[in-house]
């Protein structure tokens, strides 16, 4: 399970932030039931199943997941596509000329059977300057271990990590060491590697969620479970089928892999082939994914990534969750993940939303709703819990607060201010005239 994710100097974000999934000890609900399904207890723990991320627009809810999403591309893919002199996906905070040459940090916290990791990266756009893997058994009482600790070509090793010198010296300055070793089978990071290929981070409906929802419904396991999910999300679909595309389509996705061939080298383009295309069914009649609406495609595209993560107990991250979705389907979603009966693995769900009223005592706890918030002086973005944050008084939010109504009104911060927009468009029509 996820613990925490932490973000340093990308981006928005200028010092480190950290959002954690622990269980805030002090913190208790008046409804019982909201701790029983949202708090899953592990040897590592009490964690959370499900965490938020509210903010005004551009205030870092974006940047945040773009940061884990760089972390698991560079573990994944830095050893196997990069080249030498490659450009690296950092992106400091510019607003401050210190900041501006430091590398971009991203470390996660998570659990993998008995054992608890401590994985990060610090990275220019010119190479990884620092990687860092540390690693404890279950009980928050047991030390941290060092497995290594890179800082550029030098490399720091403690006993439990299977030390390959060979492996070193094949680690490029712009790839991760932990992505090169698990290209050349090294046990211990192949680990570490699986579990940021099964971490699914969705942002702006990438074709991957659509690819992991065609997927499933060639797994006859989950074929099954995924009709009927999109059945009960009440859109009149009936079915939902995979058919050979048209050989117009084939011609055309054949032309756009030799443009790819030719410019993705210089521009990163990359297209992804199919054989197949989704079809809706309603009332027997088929129709191309392209005639559903916005929020149809977009619950058809979810339906995947959700269904297996519930299936494996993966993390999953979405941003802009709520975007497209009504407001009662987006909590029918949350509620997947904190019901014990359908999440028996324990997934996580962790969503940025603008949605007010999933802000509600009754469906989530304090800790579980997290706040970004930019500053007037620094333009740098935080970020904060509703947990934490003390009002002037010294008091903190209590747990029968209106969440909703209190965060629109300005009480947790995150929210924007627009001044009079009224009087601008007023002012420069008058001066058109």
């Amino acid at each position: 399970m996820l613990i925490e994710i932490s973000i340093a100097n990308y981006r928005s974000f200028s010092k480190e932030v950290t959002l954690s999934l622990e269980v805030e000890s002090r913190l208790s609900e008046r409804d019982k039931s909201v701790d029983e399904r949202n708090i899953a207890e592990t040897q590592h723990g009490k964690l959370l199943r499900v965490a938020g991320i509210y903010g005004a627009n551009a205030s870092g809810k974006t940047n945040f997941v773009r940061g884990l999403a760089e972390l698991r591309w560079l573990v994944l893919d830095s050893a196997r596509e990069g080249q030498s002199g490659d450009t690296l996906p950092a992106v400091p905070f510019r607003l401050d000329q210190n900041a501006a040459s430091e590398p971009s940090e991203v470390e996660v916290v998570y659990t993998e059977g008995d054992q608890q990791f401590r994985y990060g990266a610090a990275f220019t756009r010119e190479k990884i300057t620092r990687e860092w893997l540390f690693v404890r058994p279950a009980g928050a009482d047991h030390p941290e271990e060092l497995w290594f600790d890179r800082t550029e070509d030098h490399y720091e090793t403690g006993d439990g990590w299977e030390r390959d010198r060979g492996n070193e010296k094949k680690t490029r300055p712009e790839a991760l060491h932990i992505s090169v070793a698990a290209a050349w089978d090294h046990e211990q990071a192949t680990k570490i590697l699986r579990w940021f290929r099964n971490l699914r981070v969705i942002n702006n409906l990438n074709t991957q969620s659509l690819t992991d929802t065609t997927r499933l419904l060639r797994d006859a396991k989950h074929q099954q479970r995924l009709r009927d999910l999109i059945r009960q999300l009440d859109f009149g679909i009936d079915d939902i089928q995979l058919r050979p595309i048209s050989d117009e389509s084939l011609k055309i996705q054949g032309k756009l892999q030799a443009l790819a061939s030719a410019l993705g080298e210089e521009l990163g383009v990359r297209i992804q082939q199919r054989s197949h295309e989704l079809k809706t069914v309603h009332r027997g009649v088929e129709f191309a994914l392209a005639d559903e609406s916005a929020g149809t495609r977009k619950a058809i595209s979810l339906a995947g990534p959700l269904l297996e993560a519930l299936a494996t107990g993966d993390p999953v991250i979405i941003d802009e969750f709520d975007s497209r979705l009504h407001t009662h389907l987006a909590k029918q979603l949350i509620q997947l993940f904190q019901d014990p009966a359908v999440n028996r693995r324990n997934a996580q769900l962790v969503f940025t939303s603008h949605d007010t009223n999933l802000l509600t005592h009754t469906l989530l706890r304090r800790d579980q709703l997290w706040f970004t918030e930019k500053s007037r002086k620094t333009q740098a973005s935080d970020l904060y819990s509703l947990a934490e944050l003390r009002f002037p008084d010294g008091k903190r939010v209590r747990n029968d607060a209106r969440y909703g109504t209190d965060y629109l009104q300005g009480r947790y911060g995150a929210i924007p201010f627009f001044g009079n927009l009224q009087a601008i468009l007023g002012e420069s029509q008058t001066d058109e005239g």
